[in-house]
């Protein structure tokens, strides 16, 4: 259930989430004082009444989290207090706490600068944690509730429908374009395609030459489930908020993430024969970017779709992980495979999925660029989160790299990173652009434009 921000329910929330966030409890084992936070009263949020929680903070727990009482503001050490706004942008992570003080937009009321300062990461752990709370800001309206019908069934109400208002369908918007593309060529079947070549290949290989290949389409097959897991989020985000040509579009996309979910694992079955745990082949960051940036940045999509959270998510599916890391993945296999003369059923599946692929890399930068022409300083919060993601996927490669002394099949570290950086480069110039465009002008650009 979502709380209130700054209110006594709301603090016992974060409290249970900080003491089981261990990165915090590592870099705050050394703080040892409890600090008082305060929103401020804020005319133009039209938010009347000032609020105050205190929090016990003792050696990266916390041992209590309540509303603060007048002592409270006389024993803590620490008094930190900022306006409606601003404690949005803190909590939500568009603003970094320190940089807030720095700036004045979080004032240090009581307690020592310099302290606080040696406790910056465990300060942005703490503050990160909130984003685990399902929560509110004043004059935010609670999510839409489902209430179940006798059957178990989720029912609720609707005003209108589109395709029976005047509006209709827009069929000229890239959503809906890229939706009548995939009808077209989206359309093919993973069981249809012949492997008898590509396992007389595979019987041919020797060791190392295997385990390249089986390392790398177990990194693909992952990427696949995990896209395919985590694409939902977005398609709820958008049927709330009436887009319901890109909900259609991303109906097929959903569609396409399972097939190539299938033709991978058909490629493990069929061709390699294994069928033992694969999970050796994830490497630390590869982990990282699959078990934690991905799963976390679309689902906090379901209690927090607004548009800084629909960025980080955009940026870090669409941008990273697919228009960065599996489109150059699958760019250097599919040429490896071809300069080789290697596994043709392998390479037609690969054609086709990449050609899926670029319809969903393209909707993604028009979804970002989308929301960049809507409010152009959300350009921060994508070079924020790019920075992040950009550092575990070029780690991500050397770690496949690292492992091999030489690498088989002429495949080079540099032209991985070299590609994905190119990639990488273009696309963030595209949508640096898109902040001085309007929605209308994104609406009606080409694949080729976005």
């Amino acid at each position: 259930m979502p709380y209130e921000v700054f209110t006594a329910p709301w603090a016992e929330a974060w409290a249970q989430r900080i003491n089981q966030n261990a990165a915090y409890k590592q870099t705050a084992r050394a703080w040892e004082w409890p600090l008082v936070l305060v929103l401020e009263k804020d005319a133009a949020s039209d938010f009347a009444h000032e609020r105050r929680i205190y929090l016990d903070l003792w050696r990266g727990e916390c041992r209590a989290a309540r509303e603060a009482t007048p002592q409270d503001l006389v024993d803590a050490p620490y008094t930190i207090s900022a306006s409606l706004a601003h404690w949005r942008e803190i909590l939500n992570g568009e603003l970094d706490p320190l940089m807030a003080i720095a700036a004045g937009k979080l004032r240090l009321q009581k307690g020592s600068l310099f302290t606080l300062a040696r406790y910056s990461a465990a300060a942005k752990q703490l503050v990160a944690t909130t984003r685990e709370v399902d929560t509110l800001f004043p004059g935010q309206a609670a999510p839409q509730a489902f209430e179940p019908m006798n059957n178990g069934a989720f029912t609720s109400t609707r005003k209108a429908f589109v395709t029976t208002s005047a509006r209709g369908l827009r069929h000229g918007i890239l959503p809906m374009r890229l939706y009548h593309k995939s009808k077209k060529l989206g359309m093919w079947d993973p069981r249809e395609i012949a492997f008898s070549r590509d396992r007389e290949d595979w019987q041919k290989l020797n060791d190392t030459e295997r385990t390249v290949i089986l390392h790398l389409t177990t990194l693909f097959q992952t990427g696949e489930e995990s896209v395919t897991l985590d694409l939902l989020p977005v398609l709820l985000v958008m049927a709330k908020e009436g887009r319901l040509e890109e909900e259609m579009y991303l109906s097929a996309f959903l569609f396409e993430e399972a097939k190539h979910t299938e033709f991978c694992r058909r490629f493990l079955d069929e061709v390699t024969g294994m069928h033992h745990d694969l999970d050796h082949f994830h490497t630390p960051a590869y982990r990282k970017l699959f078990y934690e940036e991905l799963p976390s940045a679309m689902q906090t999509l379901l209690h927090d779709p607004s548009p800084s959270a629909q960025i980080r998510a955009a940026a870090t599916y669409n941008m990273m992980i697919e228009g960065t890391l599996a489109e150059t993945g699958y760019h250097a296999y599919y040429a490896m495979l071809e300069r080789n003369g290697l596994m043709p059923g392998l390479r037609h599946g690969l054609g086709l999925l990449k050609r899926d692929e670029s319809r969903h890399i393209a909707y993604g930068l028009y979804w970002l660029a989308r929301l960049l022409a809507a409010d152009a300083s959300l350009w921060h919060v994508l070079e924020q989160r790019m920075a992040t993601l950009l550092d575990l996927g070029l780690e991500s490669i050397n770690e496949v790299f690292d492992l091999y002394n030489p690498m088989p099949f002429g495949l080079q570290r540099e032209a991985f990173v070299v590609y994905a950086l190119e990639q990488f480069n273009k696309r963030m110039a595209r949508l640096e652009r898109a902040t001085s465009q309007s929605i209308a002008e994104i609406e009606q650009e080409g694949e080729g434009e976005i």
